[in-house]
């Protein structure tokens, strides 16, 4: 098919598969192999800092020759869907979870510590501006509909991915679950909090609703919790979920009522 093109476009093609696998294509004819490698340098590199910079915590305790490995392979054999650069942490997290094939010294929580980092890259680049959602901030969060961020994100992991490091890399998980909360608050900064599965449950019920294109009180919120678990006393619950509302309120997960 290359064949058939005119020849600057067969030149582009053999230019930019050596590009992408130099180890594989040749150079086009009459290019010097020095002058090629600055540009394989150039677009590897760039790829490669955009990656390194999304997943700071996945680079630092995965060792040089296994990072570049991923990264050349993510950036040889993966087809990305998007042709913007913001968007190359997304694809690299869908190479990460989708594409590659694990490997024996893969660390067991890398793909949730990568889901992690990217809603992390998600939320800070989201265009959304919750200053610009029409919201009472003081209203009654318990018997008006509760307006929710559409930048807090309720998530829940094997791992304690929130405090993965190099001081601290777990071999198998604990016995519970973590809960996060992510947001983004009216400062434009991100915020993020560990809670219980009530807390992430409770979050949830919000959010589902809203899918479906209705706000519930914080009370209708609270009811459906306690009826999904059985709570033994619906009254303890019905209290100290207020506090949780206002808590939320407090971090922009919850921005008011409508």
């Amino acid at each position: 098919m290359a064949e058939s093109l005119p020849k600057f476009q067969q030149l582009q093609y053999e230019f930019a598969k050596n590009l992408r696998n130099p180890a594989k294509y040749q150079s086009p004819t009459g290019i010097e192999s020095r002058r090629m490698k600055v540009y394989q340098d150039l677009f590897y590199n760039n790829i490669e800092n955009f990656c390194k910079n999304s997943y700071p915590v996945l680079r630092s305790i995965t060792s040089d020759d296994k990072w570049h490995r991923m990264v050349r392979d993510f950036f040889t054999e993966y087809r990305a869907e998007s042709p913007y650069f913001i968007e190359i942490s997304k694809e690299f997290f869908n190479y990460l979870s989708e594409h590659r094939k694990s490997e024996a010294d893969d660390f067991p929580f890398m793909l949730e510590l990568a889901h992690w980092e990217w809603m992390e890259v998600k939320t800070v680049s989201a265009k959304e501006n919750i200053l610009t959602i029409p919201h009472e901030r003081n209203g009654d969060l318990f018997n008006e509909p509760v307006v929710v961020s559409p930048l807090a994100h309720s998530l829940v992991y094997e791992y304690p991915v929130h405090r993965i490091g190099n001081s601290f890399i777990p071999n198998e998980p604990p016995e519970t679950p973590t809960f996060l909360l992510i947001s983004r608050n009216r400062k434009h900064e991100v915020d993020f909090m560990e809670g219980n599965s009530m807390t992430y449950r409770l979050l949830d019920i919000f959010i589902e609703h809203l899918h479906e294109g209705r706000q519930i009180t914080g009370k209708q919120a609270l009811e459906q919790l306690i009826k999904e678990t059985g709570f033994p006393n619906p009254e303890q619950l019905l209290n100290g979920g207020q506090q949780i509302l206002t808590g939320l309120l407090e971090r922009d997960i919850i921005l008011g009522t409508a």
